[in-house]
């Protein structure tokens, strides 16, 4: 991402947080970004195409982390996926992606109410997969269901919490305790096979979402944009792990498990940089080449 497109998304965020979102316009955004409305419109055809980017960043900035809390683990490991679930809470808490959520609640702009959708339906459809992971292929049937239910005693118990004005909130207590009574519920359910949530309906939810397609020669392409745009003195060893990775995809049979052993050193070693979040977005679409595009190749456990 170049620095002012960077510069673009950190003051449209900083508005969004303050102001709220529905009364930010796009001259704002231009005033505090100090740029011109040409510049703007060259990165982003809207207010609601910078929202979109926002929220992308927070899901990829989860989703690294989420990848990395699974490497070398057991995918069935219930706590595993505590600590995964618990991580888009903080980033949100880290990115103010709550407040910028609050300021959008009431909009009775469609286009807007349709991110907001595919956002949390993205998290729908990743724990609905999980917890098949987790609990067998038995469970598929019922996976959105269980995913709906466990999402929704997680949010209205920290709401609970937030309206009780509780300074500590152990956030991966919450989901502790969600996992727990979902484990307790899905016996129940594939007794019962009475669920709410149907194949059609389970259709429907991913065909509104949308994933980016990830080939080796886009991320390969990626990795060259990067690593020009790196000095050698800025981080050797960043360069060196984005240079490495770079020459391993360029090999007829790459080596995932070593890529993939490098995808946190590599995007750690840009944190606190300018470069911060694309590293993050390269790592991602690595993570996702390697978990999703070539499954039959890779092992989660060690």
């Amino acid at each position: 991402m170049n620095k002012r497109k960077r510069q673009i998304l950190t003051s449209a965020r900083e508005l969004f947080i303050e102001k709220g979102f529905v009364d930010t316009s796009i001259n704002d955004i231009i005033s505090a970004a100090k740029i011109s409305k040409g510049t703007f419109y060259n990165h982003f055809a809207s207010k609601n195409e910078c929202l979109i980017a926002i929220l992308d960043e927070g899901r990829e900035e989860a989703s690294n982390r989420r990848h990395e809390l699974l490497y070398g683990k057991d995918p069935t490991d219930l706590e595993v996926l505590t600590q995964q679930v618990a991580v888009l809470m903080y980033v949100n808490r880290e990115q103010n992606l709550i407040q910028i959520f609050e300021s959008i609640f009431h909009s009775r702009d469609n286009e807007l109410k349709k991110i907001i959708l595919n956002y949390h339906l993205q998290e729908l459809e990743w724990l609905a997969n999980r917890l098949v992971q987790v609990f067998g292929e038995e469970i598929s049937p019922m996976s959105y269901e269980c995913a709906v239910q466990t999402l929704g005693m997680i949010n209205l118990s920290l709401r609970a919490v937030l309206i009780s004005d509780y300074k500590y909130i152990n956030r991966e207590a919450i989901v502790r305790v969600a996992l727990r009574n979902i484990s307790v519920i899905i016996p129940a359910m594939l007794k019962s096979k009475d669920i709410i949530i149907s194949v059609e309906m389970i259709n429907a939810i991913q065909n509104v979402v949308n994933y980016r397609s990830v080939s080796k020669g886009m991320v390969i392409e990626q990795l060259q944009g990067f690593t020009k745009g790196l000095s050698k003195d800025e981080t050797v060893e960043g360069l060196e792990f984005a240079t490495f990775l770079m020459e391993e995809l360029q090999q007829e049979k790459p080596k995932l498990f070593i890529i993939e052993s490098l995808l946190t050193p590599f995007r750690k070693a840009f944190v606190g940089t300018e470069h911060a979040a694309e590293a993050r977005d390269i790592a991602n679409n690595l993570w996702r080449y390697v978990k999703i595009e070539h499954p039959s190749e890779h092992c989660h456990k060690k």
